[in-house]
């Protein structure tokens, strides 16, 4: 049997708190008063989640060097209304977790394909940055916004040849 990072305990209470987060849910009618503002919250969760390759690449995944191998995953990680992310930078592809931050399950292969999925360059990206900036950053450090501008998008991994 393989072990699991959560005892079965640990499981069971994960399930109940999902079970309790679904129920206020479970009976709703799309078309009753509210339904606007839930799909307008989750649409702006998913337009957040998209952020990157909107300002990379203007929401045309034809811009992206991987458009060639994975087409159909790339469309939707320009679609706000698919729950597909993609980071140029860091060369990931996910499916956000909502809860309320930038967590996402990483995909490690096309959905559409089956292809594999490139593998992820975070770990390039921030010894990179580290150099540059002369000492240890993190995801979340504002000075990553001063690093050259091809550090936020995928020219920096292409011209490393990663």
């Amino acid at each position: 049997m393989t072990d699991f990072w959560m005892t079965d305990e640990e499981m069971d209470t994960e399930i109940e708190a999902n079970r309790a987060a679904c129920q206020p849910f479970q009976n709703y009618d799309r078309d009753e008063d509210g339904w606007d503002e839930i799909w307008g919250g989750v649409f702006a969760i998913l337009v957040e989640h998209i952020a990157e390759v909107r300002e990379v690449f203007d929401l045309d995944p034809r811009k992206s060097i991987l458009f060639n191998d994975f087409p159909d995953l790339l469309w939707a990680a320009c679609d706000p209304q698919e729950p597909v992310i993609y980071s140029p930078v860091f060369r990931e592809f996910g499916m956000p977790v909502f809860d309320g931050g930038p967590s996402m399950t990483t995909l490690r292969f096309d959905p559409w394909s089956g292809k594999p999925l490139p593998a992820s360059v975070r770990d390039a990206f921030f010894d990179e940055a580290e150099k540059i900036l002369g000492h240890e950053v993190g995801v979340l450090d504002e000075e990553l916004d001063t690093l050259p501008a091809s550090y936020q998008s995928e020219a920096w991994w292409i011209e490393k040849g990663l």
